[in-house]
């Protein structure tokens, strides 16, 4: 089953596998939020048709019209209750699996509203972004104001592999110099600004759910220290690291795959 459309109006989201457990996917940052089309349903139930087996994945995009006058007060718990709005429709507890920029939110939503989320993984994400990922972001936010669209596509498309050789070819690719949507632009910014101030390294003991964190040793933005003190401050956490950087999910996706089906079909048995 492939789906996509608009969730509680603001949501783009796309739809995919068909097994009873419900997976809801947070992805990581993006500039333009146009709504998912039926060839990228079927793009992401073919790359995550491991993931898939079993499951109803439900990948949830940024929501729509996050920027306002409030814009430089937002913060990842504000984006996580946008999303926890939604998710109390489904008819129990869900799976989350939040990638890079998308765990930040996801471990909000677990701490924040822990009788939506059943478990929870934290993909190439962690408690803080390291200062290596924070220049990155910085970047990103001078390329938006400089209205550079192709450079901060390019860039947010290089930020997503490995290799000095992948990204450039990922720049060259990636960048598309048409002028976006004004309202991407703003909720764009407005994200970045959230995600830099999201720190919870003295909260996550407080999270009560079982939660698997892997990502790669040589990631700029969650290295493996970032990762390994993210999992110690879990009551309940599992690690899993790679030898990669922040192109895990793609240069890595079956080692990916296989960790997080593994944990959850585990504790699925548990439960």
């Amino acid at each position: 089953m492939n789906a996509v459309g608009m969730l509680g109006s603001r949501f783009p989201y796309l739809r995919f596998g068909e097994g009873p457990q419900p997976l809801i996917l947070l992805p990581g940052l993006s500039f333009d939020n146009d709504s998912p089309s039926a060839a990228e349903a079927r793009l992401y139930g073919w790359s995550m048709r491991r993931l898939a087996a079993g499951r109803t994945v439900t990948v949830l995009r940024r929501p729509r019209g996050i920027a306002s006058a409030s814009s430089n007060s937002l913060d990842t718990a504000d984006i996580a209750d946008r999303y926890a709005s939604v998710l109390t429709g489904e008819p129990g507890p869900v799976d989350v699996l939040g990638l890079s920029t998308g765990g930040l939110v996801a471990q909000q939503l677990a701490l924040r509203h822990p009788a939506l989320v059943r478990r929870l993984v934290l993909a190439v994400t962690g408690a803080r972004i390291a200062e290596a990922g924070r220049r990155i972001c910085q970047a990103w936010l001078v390329q938006s104001q400089r209205q550079d669209w192709r450079g901060v596509r390019g860039t947010l498309t290089a930020s997503a592999v490995d290799g000095r050789t992948a990204q450039r070819l990922a720049r060259l690719l990636g960048g598309s110099g048409r002028p976006p949507d004004p309202r991407d632009v703003a909720d764009f910014e407005a994200t970045v600004r959230a995600d830099l101030r999201h720190d919870t390294s003295e909260t996550l003991r407080g999270l009560t759910v079982p939660t698997l964190v892997l990502g790669g040793r040589e990631d700029p933005f969650f290295p493996e220290p970032d990762l390994m003190a993210t999992a110690a401050q879990i009551p309940d956490a599992r690690l899993a690291i790679h030898a990669g950087g922040h192109g895990v999910p793609k240069h890595h996706s079956g080692w990916l795959q296989e960790q997080v089906t593994a944990f959850l079909d585990d504790i699925s048995q548990e439960d």
